[in-house]
């Protein structure tokens, strides 16, 4: 299980790293970092972002997942990715 860091706003957010069937290293992130980067409504000025920071971290991660599923072996974690990104994954 390989994980990565990433800090926003003075807090550190442990997401997974996952290949997809290209070989691409994808950073999967917890749904709370997406709320701490995206507060706001698709509506607004910014689009809910917090700031250009934020926009920037959120273009890093692949995707956003619940804590339980970054628990879950690598193979279980790619089948959930599997459910909304059948084309990345095997």
């Amino acid at each position: 299980m390989r994980t990565r860091e990433l800090q926003f706003d003075g807090i550190a957010y442990v997401c997974r790293m996952i290949k997809s069937n290209d070989g691409d290293e994808l950073i999967i992130g917890p749904t709370d970092l997406l709320d701490a980067l995206q507060p706001g409504s698709f509506n607004d000025q910014n689009e809910g972002f917090v700031n250009d920071e934020a926009r920037q971290l959120y273009d890093e991660v692949f995707y956003f997942t619940d804590t339980a599923s970054l628990r879950l072996p690598d193979d279980e974690l790619i089948d959930v990715l599997k459910e909304s990104n059948p084309e990345w994954f095997d």
